[in-house]
């Protein structure tokens, strides 16, 4: 009689997090996720035909959870600042997790794994720079600050420098912070 696994789809994610985060992506293979988790290799493969596309599912799973949190950061009574700040702490974690992997030509080996991969990332950062933007116009509402340029591609222009820090720290985000403030 075989066993009744609970939620198999979350500990297979559980596990993988766990040993990407451990032991990197080129460690990573479904052998030892299948022992880890204590699932036959087979009952993994029945949910992700690939260890790239277990991967993506967990960037789009943790993108998610991600926006999750930052809801919190948008209605907190933070200033303009704090709320960036905490923006970038939390999109600097992500690409710290996956930076490894994140955009790399081996983990992107067929067509369709690039597409899907991509229209996930699209997704997740459209969403980051609506959510700066709506924090940009409800401080100019507020009259906290004055937008000399258009909103959306102000919030375009910040996430893209954080993604620049993050990868290239040599440019620290007080730097960054101060060119905001003569900005906005």
């Amino acid at each position: 009689m075989s066993r009744i696994i609970e939620n198999p789809k979350q500990l297979i994610l559980s596990g993988a997090k766990e040993i990407l985060y451990n032991e990197g992506f080129n460690k990573f293979c479904m052998r030892t996720l299948s022992k880890k988790c204590g699932i036959a290799l087979g009952t993994i493969y029945n949910y992700y035909s690939t260890k790239e596309e277990l991967i993506i599912e967990m960037m789009t799973d943790y993108w998610k959870d991600n926006l999750y949190a930052l809801k919190d950061i948008i209605n907190s009574d933070d200033t303009l600042y704090t709320k960036l700040n905490e923006i970038f702490d939390k999109l600097s974690i992500f690409v710290k997790t996956f930076k490894d992997i994140w955009l790399k030509p081996e983990l992107y080996e067929s067509p369709d794994c690039i597409k899907d991969s991509l229209e996930q990332e699209n997704i997740y950062m459209e969403k980051l720079v609506k959510i700066i933007e709506n924090i940009l116009l409800k401080e100019e509402e507020n009259n906290k600050i004055t937008l000399k340029l258009n909103s959306y591609e102000t919030a375009k222009f910040i996430l893209m420098n954080y993604i620049t820090m993050i990868k290239m720290p040599m440019f620290k985000y007080s730097s960054f912070e101060m060119f905001l403030k003569e900005l906005l």
